[in-house]
């Protein structure tokens, strides 16, 4: 077995912990993933360094959330590097490999980049209502997304 594969199995004991330290009721849905954005700075305030178990511990509950929600994503593990675990989402003309260590490590250092709205913008994008360029970046601003730097977004009709 893994250790990703190993992470995976222990991934309700994690969230028990996530939701234990937040005092948030979490149970891999999106909307987990709000109510982990509100409580996170009331425990861990913006400049708090996490311990790398804690950024493992919030990743593999991201990519949780990703894998039990939406079909055909799935864990890969291509290095030994918690850090490059992600998973993948394919799509009829996308595919979407999501980070998501990587992703609460920029969250916990800029807090504009909200986990729940990272869900949120990739869904829309793998659903056809947003289409973003390699190079596009985006930030959050109040429950919501936009792009800096390019951002187009197809018609309804």
């Amino acid at each position: 077995m893994s250790k990703l594969q190993e992470f995976i199995q222990a991934s309700p004991v994690l969230a028990t912990i996530i939701g234990d330290t937040l005092d948030v009721h979490v149970d891999f849905t999106p909307d987990s993933l709000r109510k982990i954005d509100a409580a996170l700075n009331g425990v861990y305030p913006l400049g708090h360094e996490p311990m790398l178990s804690t950024i493992m511990s919030y990743g593999i509950y991201l990519g949780e959330v990703f894998v039990r929600n939406v079909d055909g994503a799935e864990w890969q593990q291509e290095t030994e590097n918690f850090m490059d675990w992600n998973f993948k989402i394919s799509r009829e003309n996308h595919t979407f490999i999501g980070y998501p260590m990587k992703r609460v490590q920029s969250y916990w250092f800029d807090r504009t980049n909200a986990l729940y709205s990272y869900f949120q913008m990739n869904m829309d994008a793998l659903n056809g209502k947003l289409i973003m360029k390699e190079s596009s970046q985006w930030i959050d601003q109040e429950g919501q997304y936009r792009y800096r730097f390019s951002r187009k977004l197809q018609s309804k009709g």
